[in-house]
């Protein structure tokens, strides 16, 4: 659907046209109906619309006064000498805050966080083929969980295109083309606002995702005779995708006439929402919630506490194999590491697909109705629907009892596995996880990037049910370096949150300097390190493998020590207060002073040294060799 948006505000195709195409994909008629008048409300597809009309300003202050008029109060950046155009315009425009870090992977994941914590779009700012080139990998995160932000890229001058210049690549727009929903490059600088307004409108038309635009550095430094920056009012509008209701009416039959259906949420809820009207369906069918596989990495969108949480699927399940229909609510189905051998699904069960990307729907498991919308709309439809209905209350109250009864048990099990080792020093990753649960603020923005222990998070933090929810945001993209950054990000879209960032040890070296930027704004970002001295993701796939490195405890590239990471003293270097703790006894402590220091208005660093797990988990060795002393791998 992203290339049939591209080609209507490119004016390739019509109106006529792309709601006939818009439908083909499964869009109702009325649906793509309002995506068309969503996407041509400025006015600019079809005629044009009034705006504000600039004379003899250069093109880098043009894209400074679109975002003044658009309200956008920062741009995310590490520019360069392409951008100088750029750059220079926001001087006297001091309504721009120009947030810079010390990397680019680490601008993209703070973009990233702080559009999904603020619910806007982000803008952030390059440096020419090599920017974009770091900046790629963290990029693949913000597609794969449909992050809305623009990013802009400085190039050379329009005169070396093709020329082998120092930092030109001829193709620089298609560099990411393949992880963003637009790629375009500017060659005439009175196109700028318009490019712009594109850029922010695709960011965010269903399922969202990245822009990506290339400036050459002469567009930004040259005077234009004329242009027009249409108002955000008349261009940002909501962008949804209605459920048909036809749909809508067959989802809720299908539920109400299911002897016990399932309800699976996925990723895109964290982005929609819908939690609300999953609780009254799961109420009202006496119906199981589920998080999907791939949802355990893009957050949690269900409250933890609530009676019908059943866990994650898959991992979940051991209660009950004989369910009738599987509804998934903007999940991926089973795509999360490929198709399993044995299907998830019974045989004979019915499945239903709710989501608004037309790519995701069915791809990786045949579905028996697939429904493109908005996964709230949908949900609240379906709730509609199904309140005509008179169900079976024995049906219903035996589905409630039997689904509250493993919950119940479920949630003591897990409180006794994490008694049994409350003491353990190395420090259990259960304890830690509760405790944080036990100190954050009810309302905390979790921003988590903890690879294996991921899964701790649905486990033992709780999401309530009332009004002052957490909110949990991972990536799904599998690109390290994102949590800090992000974390940083997300709090500077809501300062008026706790922000809490959870990262592995190896996932912190990947993306620490980003607490460099949490000093120098003075962003006052928790981070928790749950630290276990090691990779112990490869450590576990080599131990998976079941070869020579199970046999002889020998995990190549799975040991971070030799020597020891002193985090505290990393980040004393960037300026943040920091401490390790290594015994269990002091960890609450030490949780309390980084929460009293960021509700101070500082940043944090708790550094917790975890107890290994999984296989291999007592292997100690690594690959040595010597450079100095021309010293072989040691056996």
């Amino acid at each position: 659907m992203k290339e049939i948006a591209k080609q209507f505000l490119d004016r390739q195709i019509d109106r006529r046209t792309f709601v006939s195409r818009v439908a083909q994909v499964g869009v109702g008629a009325s649906a793509a109906s309002s995506l068309a008048g969503s996407l041509s409300a400025s006015g600019q597809v079809g005629g044009a619309a009034p705006g504000r009309v600039l004379r003899g300003q250069t093109g880098g202050e043009l894209m400074a006064e679109f975002l003044v008029d658009w309200k956008v109060p920062y741009v995310f950046g590490l520019g360069g000498s392409e951008e100088v155009g750029f750059l220079d315009a926001l001087v006297d425009r001091l309504s721009l805050q120009y947030v810079q870090s010390l990397h680019e992977g680490s601008v993209m994941s703070m973009a990233d966080g702080y559009a999904r914590a603020s619910g806007q779009t982000a803008i952030m700012n390059l440096h020419s083929v090599a920017g974009a080139g770091y900046a790629l990998a963290p990029m693949v995160n913000a597609f794969k969980d449909r992050t809305p932000v623009v990013v802009t890229v400085g190039r050379q001058a329009t005169g070396l295109r093709g020329t082998n210049a120092f930092l030109e690549a001829v193709n620089l727009h298609q560099l990411p083309r393949d992880y963003t929903r637009w790629t375009w490059d500017v060659m005439n600088a009175g196109t700028i606002p318009e490019v712009l307004r594109r850029a922010f409108l695709l960011a965010r038309v269903p399922p969202g995702g990245p822009t990506f635009v290339t400036f050459s550095k002469d567009l930004w430094e040259t005077p234009v005779e004329q242009a027009e920056i249409v108002p955000r009012s008349r261009s940002e509008v909501e962008l949804s995708l209605e459920p048909d209701p036809d749909q809508v009416a067959e989802a809720a039959r299908m539920l109400a006439e299911a002897e016990f259906p399932i309800i699976v949420v996925g990723r895109e809820m964290v982005r929609y929402g819908g939690a609300d009207e999953i609780m009254a369906i799961a109420d009202l069918l006496g119906a199981p919630v589920f998080l999907d596989l791939q949802t355990s990495h893009a957050g949690v969108p269900f409250p933890t506490t609530h009676p019908h949480y059943s866990g994650m699927f898959m991992f979940d399940r051991d209660y009950r194999q004989d369910f009738d229909l599987y509804w998934s609510v903007g999940g991926t189905m089973f795509a999360f590491g490929g198709r399993p051998s044995a299907s998830p699904v019974p045989p004979g069960a019915k499945v239903i697909h709710t989501g608004v990307d037309a790519e995701e729907i069915g791809r990786s498991y045949p579905v028996d109705l697939a429904m493109l919308a908005d996964v709230r709309k949908a949900a609240a439809g379906v709730l509609a629907e199904l309140r005509k209905r008179t169900l079976s209350p024995i049906a219903v109250d035996d589905r409630r009892r039997t689904v509250q009864a493993y919950a119940q048990a479920r949630r003591q099990r897990l409180d006794d596995a994490a008694a049994a080792r409350w003491n353990d020093s190395p420090i259990s990753t259960a304890r830690l996880t509760k405790e944080l649960n036990a100190k954050m603020a009810d309302d905390a923005i979790v921003v988590s990037e903890l690879i294996t222990s991921e899964e701790y998070l649905p486990a033992y933090m709780d999401v309530s049910t009332g009004t002052a929810r957490r909110v949990n945001y991972t990536s799904s993209g599998g690109v390290l370096g994102w949590g800090v950054a992000a974390g940083v990000g997300a709090k500077i879209g809501r300062p008026d949150r706790q922000v809490v960032a959870l990262v592995g040890d190896g996932s912190l070296q990947f993306g620490i300097q980003a607490l460099w930027s949490a000093t120098r704004y003075e962003v006052p970002l928790g981070v928790v390190v749950y630290n276990n001295g090691g990779d112990q993701a490869n450590r576990k796939f080599l131990h998976l493998y079941g070869k020579r490195a199970a046999a002889t405890g020998k995990y190549i590239g799975a040991n971070l020590q030799g020597p020891d990471i002193d985090n505290v003293a990393l980040c004393k270097g960037y300026g943040v207060e920091a401490e390790r703790v290594d015994d269990p006894a002091e960890l609450g402590g030490a949780l309390d002073r980084c929460f009293e220091a960021t509700s101070n208005g500082r940043p944090y660093l708790v550094d917790v040294r975890l107890a290994r797990r999984l296989g291999g988990a007592d292997s100690t060795w690594y690959d040595r060799f010597s450079i100095a002393k021309g010293e072989p791998r040691m056996t």
